[in-house]
């Protein structure tokens, strides 16, 4: 059983909201920004 697009969508905006809020606490980290970065690519990816 796979994932419809609409679960997959909300689970990319649901990690994206998290890999902000971690980068609030720790704005230096480069490598939260750059999942933050692929994460939202994907995101525009599927819109």
């Amino acid at each position: 059983m796979g994932m419809t697009n609409k679960q997959f969508q909300g689970f990319i905006r649901l990690a994206i909201d998290k890999l902000k809020k971690a980068l609030e606490v720790s704005a230096d980290n480069t490598e939260l920004k750059e999942l933050l970065d692929i994460f939202q690519s994907m995101l525009e990816d599927g819109d």
